[in-house]
C-alpha cells in the first residue's frame, strides 16, 4: 500500500487552493466509498444467506452505528471490501499532505530548502508512525491509534513521492534495480524482512528495514513499468488497468467469491465454512483465472 500513497504524490499537481482541493478529494473519494461499501455489503449479505459463505457483517441496527462499525473494525467487518480502509485513510492522507506542502511553500523560497524540509517531515512522520505509535497499537488495540498510524505512514509516502515526482524517472537504472532485487532476497532469506501489515500498523521489521522494503518495492514498480514502456508501444489494456485501480482494488475479492460460487455450482467446491478472507478455490488452473478475471471484470465494470 505504501506504493499507492506514493504514487498519490508523484501525481499531485499543485494547481488548486487547500480549500478547493480538499473539496475535490472529498467530492470524489467519498462518495465513491460509500457507494462501494453499500454495494460491496449488501452482495455480501446475499451470498451469506443464499451460500453460508462467511461474508463478515457490513451492516449494523443503524446508519450512525454501521459507519461506526466500518471504522472501528478498519472495514474489515465488510470481508469482500477490505481495502475501505485504504481508500478511507487516502482522503485524510491526501488533504493533510497538500496542507502541508501548501503551508512549507509558503514560507520556504529556496526550492532545494523545500525540498529538504519535506523530506525531514516525511521523515519525522514515519518514525513516529512505526516506532512509537505502531507498538502502542499492537499493545493496546485501539482503533484510533492504528488509523493515525495509518494516516501518518500514508503522509509519509505521499510528501516523498512529491519531494521527488521530477527525479524518479532519472534514478531508475537496471544494474540498480539488480543490486535492490538481491539485497530483498538476501535480507528475506535471512529473516530480516518479513511481511508487513499497513492496514493493521504491523511493521515486525523496525523502522529502517520496513522503509527500506516499501522503497525497493516502489522501485522495482518503477522500473518495470519503465521497461514496458519502453519496449513496447503503448498498451491500452495495462493503462486502463492503472487508470481503473481503485475498481479493481474495491471489486476484486468479489470476483473471487463469484468464482467460488461458479466452482461449487461445478462440483469441483464446497462452500461450506468457508470464508471470503480465508478460502478460495485453489488449483494449478484457477490461480491464472482468479487473477486475470479480478483485474479484468472490475474493470470492465468501472468502464460500463
Amino acid at each position: 500500500m505504501p506504493l499507492f500513497f506514493f504514487i498519490g504524490g508523484v501525481l499531485y499537481k499543485d494547481t488548486r487552493c487547500i480549500t478547493n482541493f480538499t473539496a475535490h478529494v472529498i467530492k470524489k473519494q467519498l462518495p465513491y466509498l460509500i457507494i462501494t461499501y453499500l454495494i460491496i455489503g449488501s452482495i455480501a449479505l446475499l451470498i451469506n444467506v443464499r451460500y453460508g459463505i462467511h461474508t463478515g457483517d457490513a451492516f449494523s441496527t443503524g446508519l450512525y452505528e454501521t459507519v461506526k462499525l466500518a471504522i472501528k473494525s478498519n472495514f474489515h467487518n465488510n470481508k469482500m471490501f477490505l481495502t475501505g480502509w485504504f481508500l478511507f485513510a487516502y482522503i485524510f492522507v491526501s488533504i493533510l499532505s497538500v496542507i502541508i506542502i501548501k503551508s512549507i511553500k509558503r514560507v520556504v523560497v529556496s526550492n532545494a530548502l523545500l525540498l529538504s524540509v519535506l523530506v525531514a517531515i516525511s521523515v519525522l512522520l514515519i518514525t513516529v508512525s512505526i516506532t512509537y505509535l505502531s507498538p502502542q497499537y499492537i499493545l493496546v488495540k485501539d482503533y484510533k491509534l492504528n488509523f493515525i498510524c495509518q494516516v501518518l505512514t500514508g503522509m509519509s509516502f505521499y510528501i516523498f513521492g512529491y519531494v521527488i515526482r521530477n527525479q524518479i524517472y532519472s534514478l531508475l537504472n537496471f544494474y540498480v534495480f539488480i543490486l535492490l532485487t538481491v539485497i530483498l532476497y538476501v535480507s528475506k532469506s535471512y529473516g530480516f524482512s518479513t511481511q508487513t501489515i499497513m492496514s493493521w500498523s504491523y511493521y515486525p521489521d523496525g523502522l529502517i528495514m520496513s522503509v527500506i522494503n516499501a522503497l525497493i518495492g516502489i522501485y522495482a514498480v518503477f522500473f518495470i513499468s519503465l521497461l514496458i514502456t519502453r519496449g513496447m508501444k503503448e498498451i491500452k489494456l495495462l493503462k486502463m488497468i492503472g487508470q481503473n485501480s481503485r475498481a479493481i482494488m474495491a471489486y476484486h475479492l468479489l470476483v473471487y467469491v463469484i468464482l467460488d460460487i461458479i466452482a461449487s455450482i461445478l462440483g469441483d467446491y464446497s462452500l461450506s465454512g468457508t470464508d471470503v478472507y480465508d478460502n478460495h478455490f485453489i488449483t494449478k488452473w484457477s490461480v491464472p483465472v482468479y487473477i486475470a478475471l479480478g483485474l479484468l471484470l472490475p474493470l470492465i465494470f468501472s468502464i460500463l
